[in-house]
């Protein structure tokens, strides 16, 4: 993703972005910044160095929303204008889950926030290393392999961290919001490219799993190791 975005005025604080200059928005944006707020406001709390970035320009077929570094802050990038994937996102959610699984879209994008900050994104834990299998390949595939490895366990970490939300705030709907995520997933149905979390996500079917502890971040620790241990 690119930096030429445009840093809007709502941007000023994470805690009243969402209701800053609603007239230049999108009714796309003012419903995705509306359900994000809590998250956005939990992100204050957390002192997380973040900027909300609602992009002016007309974006088909980028992501509707992204989590991008820049300088040592965290951007939280809308690319929504003209991207029909951005409603067909919105379109994809039952009625009356709309705040639940955008929280947990926007809680999924503050992972990576997060572990960038702690300044482990892309690590892993002690005691495990890249796969074997990497010396089998030439360098330029092995290259490749772990670039992606490396995105698909981060993945999987915020896949986490976002049901891990639903079941702190939505516990109610943890059951719907998963089996969303998992038919999110599920597309393609064969896949195994860097967003294939579907073994994290699988882990995480029971919401007691979440180790209960007070970091949000930390709690998915014990089903993200599971996963790695799978040779994910």
């Amino acid at each position: 993703m690119g930096v030429t975005w445009w840093r809007a005025a709502l941007a000023a604080t994470v805690v009243v972005a969402p209701l800053a200059h609603a007239a230049e928005l999108t009714a796309t944006e003012r419903a995705w910044l509306r359900h994000a707020h809590p998250v956005l406001a939990f992100a204050h709390t957390q002192a997380l160095p973040l900027d909300v970035i609602v992009q002016p320009q007309p974006m088909p077929g980028e992501s509707p929303v992204g989590m991008a570094f820049v300088g040592g802050r965290c951007k939280l990038v809308l690319s929504m204008r003209d991207n029909p994937e951005a409603q067909a996102t919105l379109d994809s959610i039952a009625p009356g889950l709309h705040a639940p699984v955008v929280e947990s879209i926007i809680a999924h994008e503050l992972a990576h926030c997060w572990r960038h900050h702690q300044r482990s994104w892309g690590s892993l834990p002690d005691g495990f290393e890249e796969s074997a299998g990497l010396r089998k390949v030439s360098t330029d595939a092995a290259a490749l392999l772990r670039d992606m490895w490396r995105t698909r366990r981060e993945e999987g970490f915020a896949d986490l961290v976002g049901l891990a939300w639903t079941q702190r705030h939505h516990p109610q709907h943890y059951a719907q919001v998963h089996a969303w995520l998992v038919r999110r997933r599920a597309d393609p149905p064969v896949y195994t490219g860097p967003h294939d979390t579907r073994a994290w996500v699988q882990l995480a079917a029971d919401a007691t799993r979440f180790r209960q502890i007070e970091s949000l971040f930390e709690q998915v620790d014990a089903l993200w190791l599971a996963g790695l241990l799978e040779g994910i």
